[in-house]
């Protein structure tokens, strides 16, 4: 095989992988990112053969094996991040927290264009390697179901114009310049320091 052939396979493969995601990203175009009413996501199931939400198409969240809804909880910090311009999550681990806040910032950039050309940020503590995982999370949403992968830096990831990359909280000079910040998550566990009460 010459380098010419193996040239054209790649830009065949790339191509066709292009061509793949393309079409994926616009069966999760202009959908909801889940349906609350569970009479009507039935329906909604039922007559779009499964594309009937975002999660749907992308595949339910998975915990142990196995798929799960979006809790009445969830929706509460859904709701919460749709009305206000900064929140505060306090909570247990295991919720789901770190998940649907994943896959809601993909959402954002895939269920229409307004924010293409923006960054999203992820602050995670200062470890790279919770960075790194979080980027990972997102690229395997797309791996298992439509079969898409990204072969991009391992902290970052490219989703329709909109640029999402994980910072460590120890490295967040290069995050205070970038332009368009369209929503930062930050992710982990902070260091609360409690000052003892003298009792004297």
């Amino acid at each position: 095989m010459t380098f010419k052939e193996l040239q054209k396979i790649i830009h065949y493969r790339q191509s066709q992988s292009n061509s793949d995601q393309t079409r994926f990203f616009d069966r999760l175009k202009d959908n909801p990112f889940w349906i609350w009413n569970v009479k009507q996501h039935k329906t909604e199931d039922r007559r779009t053969k499964g594309d009937c939400c975002f999660n749907h198409i992308l595949g339910l969240p998975n915990k142990h094996g196995l798929e799960r809804p979006l809790y009445d909880y969830q929706k509460i910090v859904l709701d919460a991040l749709d009305n206000h311009k900064h929140v505060f999550i306090k909570k247990a681990t295991g919720l789901g927290i770190s998940e649907l806040m994943l896959r809601y910032m993909v959402w954002l950039c895939l269920k229409d264009n307004a924010l293409s050309g923006s960054q999203m940020c992820i602050v995670t503590g200062p470890r790279i390697d919770l960075a790194i995982a979080l980027i990972d999370r997102i690229k395997r949403l797309f791996e298992l179901k439509a079969r898409i992968y990204f072969d991009s830096k391992e902290t970052v990831i490219e989703l329709n114009g909109v640029r999402i990359e994980a910072f460590p909280s120890h490295h967040l000079d290069a995050m205070r310049g970038l332009p368009s910040v369209s929503f930062v998550e930050q992710n982990g566990k902070q260091n609360v320091k409690r000052r003892k009460r003298n009792e004297n």
